[in-house]
């Protein structure tokens, strides 16, 4: 039973989400100590996570490019090759809807208790937080929703990438704006830094499906950009990353820790210098840890900071 959880939810793949609630949460414990809101946007934040993880598999479900991104009935080696390469705790051996784990009306009801959920756990937000919340939280639920729904479906003409970054940028800078509701310039660089890790993460993601996207007539970054091109514009955003992170210790010294994500960064890009098939397969993991390394590191760096203050 909980395996199947695992699969229709991808609770491994919420992490990150949920982490880029909680640094911006730990900045705004440094300002104003407000522990149930401290507690309840992260969840609000989880929540919604699961909702956009399922409603994206749903959709492309019926657009029909997963079953043609993930069908290796024909390739066994290469389902053997990513088992030996992917941790069995992030491995995804392909959408839930197509491999019949659960049915499309079930997915239906699965989103709707998501929503639900959602919406009543921003209440205690909304009744704090006024009416920002309730424009920051339609703003968030559109972004999710229209990143592989009809009509705007996002991530097939190329605006899914940006949908993310600018999704994990907002989880961080307004989880910490909610409490506080004051500006910060420090905790605005490191939202952006998230947000770019968090865009590459898509970005790389993304890649192994380049000939699904194609054939089904989908332009996502990936298409637009050609294969050879996007690991040069990995590189760009991993440089943007770091300046950011650069900006953010010049304004709080602390901070200067994030940059301790940066070996997976550049593990990521090195390895797509082995030109096999698993090319674009083996930075993937990579760039999911500098995602979380960035948002665990902005924790840690403020808890020393207090410690130290």
């Amino acid at each position: 039973m909980w395996q199947k959880v695992k699969e229709v939810l991808r609770i491994a793949y919420t992490l990150p989400f949920l982490l880029a609630s909680v640094a911006g949460i730990a900045f705004a414990l440094t300002v104003k100590q407000e522990w149930l809101m401290a507690v309840v946007i992260p969840l609000d934040v989880l929540v919604l996570a699961l909702f956009v993880n399922f409603s994206n598999d749903y959709f492309d479900h019926k657009s029909g490019v997963d079953k043609l991104r993930f069908d290796r009935s024909n390739d066994p080696e290469l389902e053997k090759a990513l088992l030996e390469l992917f941790d069995q705790k992030v491995f995804w051996s392909g959408n839930s809807l197509d491999r019949g784990i659960i049915t499309e009306s079930q997915g239906k009801v699965l989103m709707a208790v998501l929503v639900i959920l959602a919406v009543l756990l921003s209440i205690p937000i909304l009744l704090y937080g006024g009416w920002t919340v309730v424009v920051l939280g339609l703003i968030a639920l559109a972004l999710a929703f229209f990143y592989t729904a009809p009509p705007f479906n996002l991530g097939a003409r190329g605006l899914g990438e940006l949908d993310v970054f600018i999704s994990f940028t907002m989880m961080a800078f307004f989880s910490y704006y909610v409490i506080v509701q004051e500006f910060s310039l420090t905790v605005l660089f490191v939202s952006l830094a998230i947000g770019l890790g968090a865009m590459i993460m898509r970005i790389s993601d993304s890649v192994p499906g380049y000939d699904s996207h194609m054939a089904m007539g989908e332009k996502n970054l990936t298409v637009r950009v050609g294969l050879e091109n996007v690991v040069r514009l990995e590189a760009v955003l991993v440089i943007l990353v770091y300046v950011f992170v650069g900006l953010a210790g010049l304004t709080e010294p602390f901070l200067v820790i994030l940059f301790l994500a940066t070996p997976f960064a550049i593990k990521a890009l090195r390895v797509q210098n082995i030109r096999d098939r698993l090319r674009f397969w083996r930075p993937i993991p990579m760039f999911l840890l500098q995602t979380v390394a960035l948002e665990l590191l902005t924790v840690v760096a403020l808890i020393l900071r207090t410690l130290t203050y």
